[in-house]
């Protein structure tokens, strides 16, 4: 989604579904994110569609699963920084920074420049 796609979709912003976004870093994302598929499988331990072709995905800490860390945002996730702290964040912090639409759009300002 681009972020001028999201000044068209303001019907979420004043209910509980208000929109937030994790930017993480990329070379950080590919070094430490991992999933051993355990989200595809059911209660039973049955695959709920095929599994890709390629191995799970391990990261470089040895981490087999961390999928979840990345997918749940807490209310204390929300950062409050602002300018060049932010964009600090961002490029130092495992899982990155949880950001709300305004938010999104000033840090791709600040970091276009």
């Amino acid at each position: 989604m681009s972020v001028s796609s999201l000044e068209n979709s303001s019907q979420f912003d004043h209910t509980p579904y208000y929109w937030f976004f994790r930017i993480v870093h990329a070379p950080i994302f590919l070094l430490l994110f991992a999933s051993d598929r355990r989200h595809m499988k059911d209660p039973v331990g049955n695959w709920i569609a095929e599994p890709p072709s390629y191995e799970p995905i391990v990261a470089e800490d040895k981490t087999v699963h961390n999928l979840n860390e990345y997918i749940e945002i807490r209310a204390e996730d929300i950062s409050t920084n602002v300018g060049a702290e932010l964009i600090n964040d961002v490029s130092t912090k495992k899982l990155g920074v949880v950001m709300n639409k305004n938010q999104l759009e000033e840090f791709f300002s600040q970091v276009s420049q």
